[in-house]
């Protein structure tokens, strides 16, 4: 079991995001010590990070609540949430498109200054 701090450095959340995302019912309530502690499970430190990488997506609180309620409904929801996560890659793959247009426009400013060009 770890306490919050050590599982806020071990997914790189700080602990007011993880104490939030308890709050929203993105993540079990801690099970406590009996210095009232919150303690966590291997289990949730991987949906943590799984979190992490749908908010780092762009996924919504709402639309991650809504595929967290359906992970708990069971296995009767696995299409659904096969739907959302390849929704959220395409507008990963999407973005990366994009980034890497951006990217190229810069290269090609930079190749231009390169030859003297002030522009």
């Amino acid at each position: 079991m770890f306490t919050i701090g050590q599982i806020a450095k071990k997914v790189g959340l700080n602990i007011g995001a993880i104490r939030f995302y308890e709050r929203k019912g993105l993540l079990e309530p801690a099970v406590r010590n009996e210095q009232n502690n919150r303690l966590y499970s291997e289990e949730d430190i991987g949906w943590l990070e799984f979190l992490k990488c749908l908010r780092e997506t762009g996924m919504s609180i709402e639309e991650i609540k809504r595929y967290y309620d359906m992970v708990k409904t069971g296995t009767s929801t696995l299409p659904e949430r096969t739907r959302m996560i390849e929704e959220q890659k395409q507008v990963l793959l999407d973005d990366i498109e994009k980034k890497k247009a951006q990217l190229a426009h810069l290269e090609h400013k930079l190749e231009r200054y390169y030859r003297g060009e002030n522009y």
